[in-house]
Protein backbone atom coordinates (compact mmCIF):
# COMPACT_ATOMS: atom_id res chain seq x y z
CA UNK A 1 0.00 0.00 0.00
CA UNK A 2 1.25 3.44 -1.30
CA UNK A 3 2.45 5.67 1.80
CA UNK A 4 0.70 8.60 0.38
CA UNK A 5 -2.89 7.14 0.01
CA UNK A 6 -5.17 8.98 2.20
CA UNK A 7 -5.41 6.72 5.40
CA UNK A 8 -9.14 5.93 4.57
CA UNK A 9 -8.67 4.84 1.78
CA UNK A 10 -11.24 2.12 -0.02
CA UNK A 11 -9.61 -0.03 -2.89
CA UNK A 12 -12.23 -1.60 -4.77
CA UNK A 13 -11.38 -4.38 -6.56
CA UNK A 14 -12.90 -5.61 -9.70
CA UNK A 15 -11.61 -9.05 -11.59
CA UNK A 16 -13.38 -8.84 -14.93
CA UNK A 17 -13.69 -11.26 -17.89
CA UNK A 18 -16.10 -10.96 -20.94
CA UNK A 19 -18.61 -8.28 -18.84
CA UNK A 20 -18.81 -5.89 -21.09
CA UNK A 21 -22.95 -5.41 -20.81
CA UNK A 22 -22.35 -5.23 -16.48
CA UNK A 23 -18.85 -3.67 -15.93
CA UNK A 24 -20.03 -0.03 -16.32
CA UNK A 25 -22.63 0.10 -13.75
CA UNK A 26 -20.02 -1.96 -11.80
CA UNK A 27 -18.25 0.84 -12.32
CA UNK A 28 -20.15 3.58 -11.90
CA UNK A 29 -21.68 2.33 -8.68
CA UNK A 30 -18.29 2.47 -6.95
CA UNK A 31 -18.17 6.53 -8.67
CA UNK A 32 -21.30 6.95 -6.94
CA UNK A 33 -20.22 6.53 -3.31
CA UNK A 34 -21.18 8.90 -0.77
CA UNK A 35 -18.18 7.83 0.93
CA UNK A 36 -14.97 10.51 -0.25
CA UNK A 37 -12.17 8.28 -0.25
CA UNK A 38 -12.42 5.64 -2.81
CA UNK A 39 -10.54 4.44 -6.04
CA UNK A 40 -11.48 1.39 -8.77
CA UNK A 41 -8.74 -1.39 -9.96
CA UNK A 42 -9.74 -3.04 -12.49
CA UNK A 43 -8.38 -6.42 -13.68
CA UNK A 44 -8.99 -7.79 -17.01
CA UNK A 45 -8.75 -11.13 -17.21
CA UNK A 46 -7.75 -11.44 -20.96
CA UNK A 47 -11.41 -11.18 -21.74
CA UNK A 48 -12.75 -11.62 -25.53
CA UNK A 49 -15.22 -9.52 -26.31
CA UNK A 50 -15.31 -5.72 -25.39
CA UNK A 51 -15.13 -5.48 -21.46
CA UNK A 52 -11.59 -4.06 -22.41
CA UNK A 53 -12.54 -0.60 -23.83
CA UNK A 54 -15.68 -0.25 -21.63
CA UNK A 55 -12.86 0.28 -18.47
CA UNK A 56 -10.30 2.13 -20.69
CA UNK A 57 -12.64 4.83 -21.02
CA UNK A 58 -13.10 5.12 -17.29
CA UNK A 59 -9.78 5.13 -16.73
CA UNK A 60 -9.90 7.92 -19.32
CA UNK A 61 -12.52 10.03 -17.75
CA UNK A 62 -11.40 9.28 -14.09
CA UNK A 63 -8.08 9.03 -13.57
CA UNK A 64 -7.62 9.40 -10.36
CA UNK A 65 -10.21 7.20 -9.21
CA UNK A 66 -9.92 4.24 -11.68
CA UNK A 67 -6.70 2.42 -12.49
CA UNK A 68 -6.80 -1.04 -14.95
CA UNK A 69 -4.36 -3.62 -15.76
CA UNK A 70 -4.80 -6.22 -18.00
CA UNK A 71 -3.42 -9.47 -18.13
CA UNK A 72 -1.98 -11.50 -21.30
CA UNK A 73 -4.26 -15.15 -20.78
CA UNK A 74 -7.08 -16.21 -19.17
CA UNK A 75 -5.88 -17.01 -15.18
CA UNK A 76 -9.43 -16.73 -13.69
CA UNK A 77 -11.01 -14.80 -10.99
CA UNK A 78 -8.59 -15.54 -8.00
CA UNK A 79 -5.57 -14.15 -9.92
CA UNK A 80 -7.31 -11.35 -10.91
CA UNK A 81 -8.14 -10.51 -7.60
CA UNK A 82 -4.75 -11.28 -5.98
CA UNK A 83 -3.26 -9.13 -8.56
CA UNK A 84 -5.68 -6.34 -8.14
CA UNK A 85 -4.79 -6.31 -3.90
CA UNK A 86 -1.34 -5.89 -4.79
CA UNK A 87 -1.94 -2.97 -7.01
CA UNK A 88 -4.47 -1.16 -4.75
CA UNK A 89 -3.48 1.30 -2.42
CA UNK A 90 -6.47 1.39 0.07
CA UNK A 91 -6.04 0.59 4.10
CA UNK A 92 -9.96 -1.09 2.95
CA UNK A 93 -10.39 -3.25 0.15
CA UNK A 94 -13.36 -4.96 -1.43
CA UNK A 95 -13.60 -7.33 -4.24
CA UNK A 96 -17.08 -6.40 -6.51
CA UNK A 97 -16.86 -9.05 -9.53
CA UNK A 98 -17.42 -6.63 -12.75
CA UNK A 99 -21.49 -7.49 -13.17
CA UNK A 100 -22.22 -6.77 -9.49
CA UNK A 101 -22.87 -3.13 -8.17
CA UNK A 102 -23.11 -1.45 -4.29
CA UNK A 103 -25.54 0.90 -3.50
CA UNK A 104 -24.09 4.53 -2.89
CA UNK A 105 -24.31 3.63 0.66
CA UNK A 106 -21.94 0.81 0.98
CA UNK A 107 -18.91 1.60 1.51
CA UNK A 108 -19.78 4.21 4.24
CA UNK A 109 -21.54 2.06 6.08
CA UNK A 110 -19.03 -0.68 6.40
CA UNK A 111 -15.98 1.57 6.80
CA UNK A 112 -18.49 2.55 9.84
CA UNK A 113 -18.48 -0.85 11.03
CA UNK A 114 -14.67 -1.45 10.53
CA UNK A 115 -13.01 1.80 11.82
CA UNK A 116 -11.42 0.85 14.74
CA UNK A 117 -11.65 -2.45 14.68
CA UNK A 118 -8.41 -4.28 14.32
CA UNK A 119 -8.62 -7.47 12.21
CA UNK A 120 -12.21 -7.02 11.17
CA UNK A 121 -13.98 -7.83 7.86
CA UNK A 122 -17.08 -5.94 7.55
CA UNK A 123 -20.20 -7.30 5.96
CA UNK A 124 -23.94 -6.50 5.30
CA UNK A 125 -27.14 -7.34 3.48
CA UNK A 126 -27.33 -8.40 0.43
CA UNK A 127 -29.89 -8.68 -2.63
CA UNK A 128 -30.10 -10.49 -6.07
CA UNK A 129 -30.59 -9.34 -9.15
CA UNK A 130 -32.78 -11.05 -11.75
CA UNK A 131 -33.65 -10.76 -15.25
CA UNK A 132 -37.95 -10.06 -15.45
CA UNK A 133 -40.05 -10.73 -17.89
CA UNK A 134 -39.33 -7.61 -19.21
CA UNK A 135 -35.99 -7.49 -19.60
CA UNK A 136 -35.46 -5.66 -16.60
CA UNK A 137 -33.37 -6.44 -13.61
CA UNK A 138 -35.66 -6.95 -10.54
CA UNK A 139 -34.45 -6.64 -6.90
CA UNK A 140 -35.40 -9.85 -4.84
CA UNK A 141 -36.06 -9.97 -1.18
CA UNK A 142 -33.04 -9.00 0.99
CA UNK A 143 -30.22 -11.71 2.28
CA UNK A 144 -29.57 -10.73 6.12
CA UNK A 145 -25.41 -10.97 6.51
CA UNK A 146 -23.86 -13.26 9.46
CA UNK A 147 -26.74 -13.05 12.94
CA UNK A 148 -23.40 -13.32 14.76
CA UNK A 149 -20.22 -11.25 14.68
CA UNK A 150 -18.68 -14.15 16.99
CA UNK A 151 -15.73 -15.09 15.11
CA UNK A 152 -16.35 -18.73 16.19
CA UNK A 153 -20.61 -18.91 15.34
CA UNK A 154 -19.39 -17.00 11.89
CA UNK A 155 -17.18 -19.46 11.28
CA UNK A 156 -19.94 -22.52 11.65
CA UNK A 157 -22.19 -20.33 9.49
CA UNK A 158 -19.39 -20.47 6.77
CA UNK A 159 -18.83 -23.68 7.23
CA UNK A 160 -23.00 -24.92 7.29
CA UNK A 161 -23.71 -22.74 3.83
CA UNK A 162 -24.09 -18.80 5.30
CA UNK A 163 -22.50 -17.08 2.63
CA UNK A 164 -22.33 -13.72 1.94
CA UNK A 165 -21.51 -12.23 -1.62
CA UNK A 166 -17.84 -10.12 -2.23
CA UNK A 167 -19.73 -7.40 -2.94
CA UNK A 168 -21.81 -7.02 1.21
CA UNK A 169 -17.82 -7.52 2.32
CA UNK A 170 -15.47 -4.93 3.13
CA UNK A 171 -11.89 -6.18 4.17
CA UNK A 172 -9.36 -4.35 6.77
CA UNK A 173 -6.03 -4.83 4.98
CA UNK A 174 -4.99 -6.43 8.48
CA UNK A 175 -7.51 -8.97 8.46
CA UNK A 176 -7.11 -9.78 4.44
CA UNK A 177 -3.18 -10.17 4.18
CA UNK A 178 -2.39 -12.50 7.11
CA UNK A 179 -4.58 -14.96 4.70
CA UNK A 180 -1.91 -14.68 1.79
CA UNK A 181 -4.43 -13.75 -0.77
CA UNK A 182 -7.26 -15.90 -2.71
CA UNK A 183 -5.96 -19.48 -3.84
CA UNK A 184 -5.81 -20.01 -7.27
CA UNK A 185 -5.63 -23.24 -7.71
CA UNK A 186 -9.98 -23.79 -6.63
CA UNK A 187 -12.13 -24.08 -9.00
CA UNK A 188 -15.28 -23.19 -6.19
CA UNK A 189 -15.86 -21.57 -2.73
CA UNK A 190 -12.96 -19.41 -3.31
CA UNK A 191 -14.51 -16.63 -1.47
CA UNK A 192 -15.88 -19.09 1.42
CA UNK A 193 -12.18 -20.66 1.13
CA UNK A 194 -10.08 -17.22 2.10
CA UNK A 195 -12.96 -15.65 4.71
CA UNK A 196 -13.13 -18.90 6.55
CA UNK A 197 -9.32 -18.88 6.79
CA UNK A 198 -8.99 -15.45 7.93
CA UNK A 199 -11.50 -16.14 10.69
CA UNK A 200 -9.42 -19.16 11.64
CA UNK A 201 -6.37 -16.61 11.50
CA UNK A 202 -8.11 -14.43 14.50
CA UNK A 203 -9.96 -12.31 12.16
CA UNK A 204 -13.37 -11.02 13.32
CA UNK A 205 -16.75 -9.86 11.82
CA UNK A 206 -17.80 -6.67 12.14
CA UNK A 207 -21.81 -5.94 11.21
CA UNK A 208 -24.04 -3.58 9.54
CA UNK A 209 -27.54 -3.76 8.72
CA UNK A 210 -27.56 -1.62 5.42
CA UNK A 211 -28.10 -2.90 2.31
CA UNK A 212 -24.87 -2.48 0.85
CA UNK A 213 -24.47 -5.18 -2.48
CA UNK A 214 -26.57 -6.49 -5.37
CA UNK A 215 -25.29 -9.11 -6.67
CA UNK A 216 -26.39 -10.05 -10.29
CA UNK A 217 -28.03 -13.90 -11.61
CA UNK A 218 -27.46 -14.21 -15.02
CA UNK A 219 -25.63 -16.89 -17.20
CA UNK A 220 -23.61 -19.02 -15.22
CA UNK A 221 -24.81 -17.62 -12.00
CA UNK A 222 -28.39 -18.21 -12.76
CA UNK A 223 -29.61 -21.09 -10.35
CA UNK A 224 -31.24 -23.85 -12.53
CA UNK A 225 -31.07 -27.57 -12.10
CA UNK A 226 -28.65 -28.15 -14.90
CA UNK A 227 -26.32 -26.04 -12.62
CA UNK A 228 -26.68 -29.27 -10.07
CA UNK A 229 -24.54 -31.37 -12.04
CA UNK A 230 -21.35 -30.58 -10.55
CA UNK A 231 -17.76 -31.65 -11.79
CA UNK A 232 -15.36 -33.64 -9.88
CA UNK A 233 -12.92 -30.83 -9.88
CA UNK A 234 -15.24 -28.07 -8.34
CA UNK A 235 -16.14 -30.97 -5.18
CA UNK A 236 -12.38 -31.29 -5.23
CA UNK A 237 -11.76 -27.61 -4.31
CA UNK A 238 -14.47 -27.48 -1.77
CA UNK A 239 -12.59 -30.69 -0.01
CA UNK A 240 -9.80 -29.09 -0.55
CA UNK A 241 -10.87 -25.73 1.46
CA UNK A 242 -12.63 -28.55 4.54
CA UNK A 243 -9.01 -29.87 4.45
CA UNK A 244 -6.91 -27.08 4.91
CA UNK A 245 -9.20 -25.76 8.13
CA UNK A 246 -8.72 -28.77 9.11
CA UNK A 247 -5.11 -29.05 9.39
CA UNK A 248 -5.39 -25.43 10.66
CA UNK A 249 -7.81 -25.79 13.30
CA UNK A 250 -5.87 -28.88 14.44
CA UNK A 251 -2.88 -26.84 14.75
CA UNK A 252 -4.57 -24.53 16.99
CA UNK A 253 -5.82 -27.29 18.87
CA UNK A 254 -8.98 -26.31 18.09
CA UNK A 255 -10.63 -28.39 15.91
CA UNK A 256 -12.59 -30.53 18.52
CA UNK A 257 -14.59 -27.00 18.77
CA UNK A 258 -15.46 -27.26 14.48
CA UNK A 259 -15.40 -30.63 13.85
CA UNK A 260 -19.69 -31.21 14.07
CA UNK A 261 -19.74 -28.27 11.61
CA UNK A 262 -16.92 -29.49 9.60
CA UNK A 263 -18.03 -33.32 9.62
CA UNK A 264 -21.42 -31.95 8.29
CA UNK A 265 -19.52 -30.00 5.63
CA UNK A 266 -17.91 -33.11 4.42
CA UNK A 267 -21.05 -34.98 4.53
CA UNK A 268 -22.23 -32.06 2.57
CA UNK A 269 -19.97 -32.50 -0.71
CA UNK A 270 -19.74 -36.60 -0.14
CA UNK A 271 -24.04 -35.80 -0.97
CA UNK A 272 -23.34 -34.46 -4.39
CA UNK A 273 -20.79 -36.94 -5.30
CA UNK A 274 -22.25 -39.69 -5.09
CA UNK A 275 -25.68 -37.31 -6.54
CA UNK A 276 -23.29 -36.69 -9.66
CA UNK A 277 -21.99 -40.19 -9.99
CA UNK A 278 -19.06 -39.69 -8.15
CA UNK A 279 -19.36 -42.41 -5.93
CA UNK A 280 -15.26 -43.21 -5.47
CA UNK A 281 -14.85 -39.56 -4.30
CA UNK A 282 -17.69 -39.61 -1.89
CA UNK A 283 -16.88 -42.53 -0.84
CA UNK A 284 -14.17 -40.75 0.64
CA UNK A 285 -15.37 -37.87 1.43
CA UNK A 286 -17.84 -39.52 3.89
CA UNK A 287 -15.32 -41.22 5.58
CA UNK A 288 -13.50 -37.67 6.34
CA UNK A 289 -16.64 -36.75 7.74
CA UNK A 290 -17.43 -40.00 9.89
CA UNK A 291 -14.28 -39.58 11.36
CA UNK A 292 -14.60 -36.27 12.79
CA UNK A 293 -17.65 -36.46 14.72
CA UNK A 294 -20.81 -39.04 14.18
CA UNK A 295 -23.28 -36.94 11.60
CA UNK A 296 -27.23 -37.14 11.42
CA UNK A 297 -28.84 -38.21 7.69
CA UNK A 298 -28.45 -34.94 6.02
CA UNK A 299 -31.15 -35.52 3.49
CA UNK A 300 -33.61 -32.24 3.01
CA UNK A 301 -36.75 -34.45 3.24
CA UNK A 302 -37.59 -36.59 5.81
CA UNK A 303 -38.44 -39.56 3.41
CA UNK A 304 -34.89 -39.20 2.34
CA UNK A 305 -33.71 -39.19 5.94
CA UNK A 306 -35.37 -42.66 6.97
CA UNK A 307 -33.73 -44.02 4.09
CA UNK A 308 -30.45 -43.00 4.79
CA UNK A 309 -30.40 -44.47 8.40
CA UNK A 310 -31.63 -47.55 7.05
CA UNK A 311 -29.45 -48.02 3.61
CA UNK A 312 -26.66 -45.26 4.43
CA UNK A 313 -25.91 -42.78 2.28
CA UNK A 314 -24.42 -44.18 -0.56
CA UNK A 315 -26.91 -46.74 -1.00
CA UNK A 316 -29.56 -44.41 -0.29
CA UNK A 317 -28.54 -42.04 -3.47
CA UNK A 318 -27.92 -45.29 -5.69
CA UNK A 319 -31.84 -46.11 -5.06
CA UNK A 320 -32.85 -43.01 -5.77
CA UNK A 321 -30.99 -42.43 -9.25
CA UNK A 322 -32.35 -45.45 -10.23
CA UNK A 323 -36.00 -44.87 -9.38
CA UNK A 324 -35.19 -41.22 -10.99
CA UNK A 325 -34.18 -43.19 -14.28
CA UNK A 326 -37.31 -44.88 -13.74
CA UNK A 327 -39.57 -42.01 -14.24
CA UNK A 328 -40.44 -41.99 -10.00
CA UNK A 329 -38.95 -38.72 -8.04
CA UNK A 330 -39.18 -35.41 -8.20
CA UNK A 331 -38.65 -33.35 -11.65
CA UNK A 332 -35.07 -32.21 -10.53
CA UNK A 333 -33.94 -35.48 -9.60
CA UNK A 334 -35.37 -36.88 -12.84
CA UNK A 335 -33.06 -34.25 -14.86
CA UNK A 336 -30.00 -34.57 -13.07
CA UNK A 337 -30.14 -38.13 -13.93
CA UNK A 338 -30.40 -37.43 -17.20
CA UNK A 339 -27.15 -35.04 -16.74
CA UNK A 340 -25.53 -37.21 -15.29
CA UNK A 341 -26.14 -40.33 -17.63
CA UNK A 342 -25.25 -38.26 -20.72
CA UNK A 343 -21.89 -36.24 -19.22
CA UNK A 344 -20.46 -39.64 -18.37
CA UNK A 345 -22.34 -41.85 -20.87
CA UNK A 346 -22.97 -44.32 -17.87
CA UNK A 347 -26.07 -45.55 -15.56
CA UNK A 348 -26.27 -45.58 -12.12
CA UNK A 349 -24.54 -48.97 -10.96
Amino acid sequence: MSTTAPPDLVSVVVPCHNAEAFVAATLESVLAQSYPEVEAVVVDDASTDGSWAVIAGFVARHPDRVRALRVDRNRGGGHARNRGAELARGAYLMFLDADDVITPGALAALVGVARGRPGAIAVGDSAKLELGAGGEWVRTARDPGPPSEDRDEALRGWLESSWVPTCAVLWRRDAYEPTGGWDEELARNQDGDITMRALVLGASIARTVELVGLYRMHGDTRVSVSRNFVQANKLQSQIRVLDRLVSMLEAQGRLPLFARSLSRSYHAVAMQGFQNGHWELGREWLGKGRALARSPAVSATPAGRTLERVLGMERKERLVQRLATLGVMSRGRRTLAGLHARATGETTP
